[in-house]
């Protein structure tokens, strides 16, 4: 019987390469193709600016440093992710990033949305040493970036970018290097944060976002803050300032809002002197609150909760701060 064209194929490896090839490419150039030309992939959402000099530094850093290895800035459009992390990454946010930050594997959180989550000295303090605001966090300290940033290529990377479409003006280019003036390299990562997933929010073209519903406590608290308190402890720890601090600020900045704080404790033990642990470490972080000078109208306290786990837990004794109403 004479041999097949699919046997001659799968027999000689070289052509099996061959046409594989040639299989994938085509497949490849008719899904890509026209990505180039839809308005959503090649258009800015309105209010999408071209990073400054500060934060366009800071994302140098960022990949420099290997952060999106674990932190992908795409969110998948599942509904627990969206609640938790913001509305998912659309095409025209990235328009000027060159190359694009998107990725699938995920090890840390998504970070497409973290910008205005936290305060700038949560982020300093976290990125110096990440356990002193999340303690059961495994991600690396990165202290050296407490330096001054390197500002003498500055011009010739936005000049590059502006050949490939970023559209900076001579002026801004100009001063650059004296807008990067007493910046340490830490300075420009936390401003490249600040930004991210920023764009959507203010632009009125954008895509359109799905009413989700309310998130749960856990979930709202990646937005404000957690104190994590030492086992059988109610004493406010050092490490408490990051959350107090961004969560005055988040209520400084929306007059009409207000924070819920709750208490978590574990299952384990004398269950009401659980309960009345959580209450006493809620009241400190109020007192904390106040201190700060937030007022305690603004303040909702919230009946303790009880979880599956034990004290070694750190989520087993925390205490959230949420954004109230």
């Amino acid at each position: 019987m004479a041999q097949s064209n699919h046997d001659f194929i799968e027999r000689k490896v070289g052509w099996l390469i061959v046409f594989t090839l040639m299989t994938v490419s085509i497949g490849g150039l008719v899904e890509i193709v026209p990505l180039f030309f839809q308005h959503s992939t090649t258009t800015p959402v309105e209010g999408l600016k071209p990073y400054d000099p500060v934060r366009l530094v800071g994302r140098d850093i960022y990949i420099r440093e290997g952060c999106y290895n674990c932190h992908s800035q795409m969110i998948r459009p599942f509904r627990a992710e969206t609640e938790r992390y913001g509305h998912y990454s659309v095409a025209g946010e990235y328009v000027y990033d060159h190359p694009f930050q998107w990725g699938s594997k995920r090890t840390g959180p998504d970070l497409h949305r973290v910008g205005g989550r936290y305060s700038d000295q949560w982020h300093r303090i976290h990125l110096l040493n990440p356990r002193d605001v999340v303690p059961e966090s495994n991600m690396p300290a990165f202290p050296w970036l407490d330096r001054p940033v390197k500002s003498d290529d500055i011009e010739a990377k936005m000049n590059a970018l502006r050949k490939v479409g970023v559209p900076y003006s001579d002026e801004e280019i100009q001063g650059a290097r004296k807008a990067l003036e007493g910046k340490t390299e830490l300075d420009a990562v936390v401003a490249y944060l600040q930004g991210l997933g920023t764009a959507l929010k203010a632009g009125k073209a954008a895509a359109p976002v799905v009413e989700a519903a309310p998130a749960p406590a856990s979930a709202a608290a990646d937005a404000l803050g957690k104190v994590f308190f030492e086992v059988g402890s109610s004493t406010l720890p050092a490490d408490a300032a990051a959350a107090v601090d961004a969560t005055a600020k988040f209520l400084q900045d929306k007059a009409d809002a207000k924070v819920d704080v709750t208490g978590y404790t574990d299952k384990t033990g004398d269950v009401e002197k659980n309960l009345e642990l959580a209450k006493e470490r809620a009241r400190a972080v109020r007192d904390a609150l106040k201190a700060a000078g937030v007022a305690e109208d603004r303040i909702n306290m919230k009946p303790p909760v009880s979880i599956t786990g034990s004290g070694d837990n750190a989520e087993a004794r925390r205490v959230e701060l949420n954004p109230g109403s």
